[in-house]
């Protein structure tokens, strides 16, 4: 397999710049590949690098392709067609076609749980806190109606335009710090606070906990005294060693919590199981991890046998920490599997040229590709350091 490198780009950039015209700047660069989102959220989004639409704010929780009508019939969640591939066109079609004639391979970067629309036509099926109040932006994987949604979607991907490869970007518990809309924090939360705030106890988590034998009524209990306790105290104050360093481990002295959080890794593991099974053979399917994904009951060695690779984000880490943490990310998965650094060119996260030289080069020592991030979110000219890196 080459060396794969690749570019996120959303499918408004590639209308506004032209495919043709951006695969051919891409391969001069060094870019063999697009990972174009597929499935994605809203934001706002300055776009130096977009001529045409200097501002953008693409619709909530929609996708970038036509879903077939037959395959979703009785569907309880069903995806949404973004009005510009209407209006604009259907851009990974446009992408696969220019791939078949030897052009740039495809990525489908997808997020999969992450959606605020669904969550608010489906409040049955997100995400809860130990209070019971809703994340909306978060499907719970949990769910059997989610689960439906999300392997439906990613077998439509795969089978009807047959990329190269899909990127699963949210497969897992969402977490309560991802944020949402003018978020407001008084209190002052630590990341235990944050964590905890993020473990979801929805009646579907409920239902399938129990059914396997963990107290999750007394979890959730523990769950509600602790937040409660931090939303008393006059100034925030750690009951726990560092979350950060020892994860699900730092509540092991609670014995219901504890056994809860190893039992949500498994709720994310069959899903992402399922959605392997769903997958076309000829795809391979990649989970887009991050430091600190154990949080939303990621675990890679139990992930890995259902996983073809890792898209490993290493936007934040030091530069001296890059080489450390893909021979770890490689080690778990061993030499068959992909494994793609993820960088980000935006300033001043990487500060210039050289900086993502050093950065990527320092992952080249374990991974098999990179990807960078993103086409229409930087200025033209900060692409050029990607030939210097690759």
């Amino acid at each position: 397999m080459r060396s794969e490198r690749s570019l996120w780009v959303y499918p408004w950039d590639l209308h506004d710049l032209g495919v043709a015209e951006t695969s051919a700047r891409m391969g001069e660069i060094g870019i063999n590949m697009f990972s174009l989102a597929t499935s994605y959220h809203a934001g706002r989004f300055l776009q130096p690098g977009n001529p045409r639409r200097r501002i953008y704010f693409p619709e909530d929780g929609t996708v970038y392709y036509r879903p077939s009508p037959e395959l979703w019939a009785g569907h309880e969640i069903t995806p949404q067609m973004a009005k510009i591939v209407d209006i604009e066109g259907d851009y990974l079609a446009a992408l696969i076609r220019q791939r078949d004639k030897g052009g740039p391979g495809v990525s489908c970067w997808t997020v999969c749980l992450h959606n605020t629309r669904l969550g608010m036509l489906h409040p049955s099926h997100v995400m809860r806190t130990a209070h019971g109040d809703p994340h909306l932006y978060g499907l719970c994987p949990s769910s059997d109606a989610v689960r439906s949604y999300l392997t439906t979607m990613i077998h439509e991907i795969s089978h009807l335009y047959q990329p190269e490869r899909i990127e699963m970007e949210s497969p897992d518990f969402m977490g309560f710090s991802h944020g949402f809309h003018h978020e407001k924090d008084g209190l002052g939360l630590l990341p235990e606070d944050d964590f905890l705030l993020g473990v979801c106890f929805c009646t579907h988590c409920m239902t399938r906990a129990g059914t396997d034998g963990i107290p999750a009524k007394d979890a959730r209990s523990v769950v509600v005294g602790l937040l409660d306790a931090a939303m008393t105290r006059e100034l925030p104050h750690p009951q726990f060693a560092d979350i950060i360093t020892l994860g699900i481990e730092a509540f092991a002295g609670l014995p219901e919590l504890h056994a809860y959080l190893q039992w949500r890794i498994t709720s994310v593991t069959s899903l992402i199981s399922e959605v392997k099974s769903a997958t076309h053979p000829g795809t391979r399917l990649l989970l887009l991890d991050a430091e600190g994904s154990w949080t939303g009951g990621i675990d890679l060695p139990q992930l890995v046998p259902h996983l073809d690779g890792i898209l490993h984000c290493a936007y934040f880490t030091p530069p001296d920490q890059i080489a450390p943490l893909m021979a770890q990310t490689r080690a778990v998965l061993g030499p068959d599997r992909t494994l793609i650094a993820g960088f980000q060119l935006f300033h001043p996260t990487v500060q210039d040229r050289s900086d993502l030289e050093a950065r990527v080069g320092q992952a080249m020592h374990s991974a098999d590709g990179v990807n960078f991030y993103n086409l229409g979110l930087v200025p033209r000219a900060r692409l050029d350091w990607i030939r210097t890196a690759v």
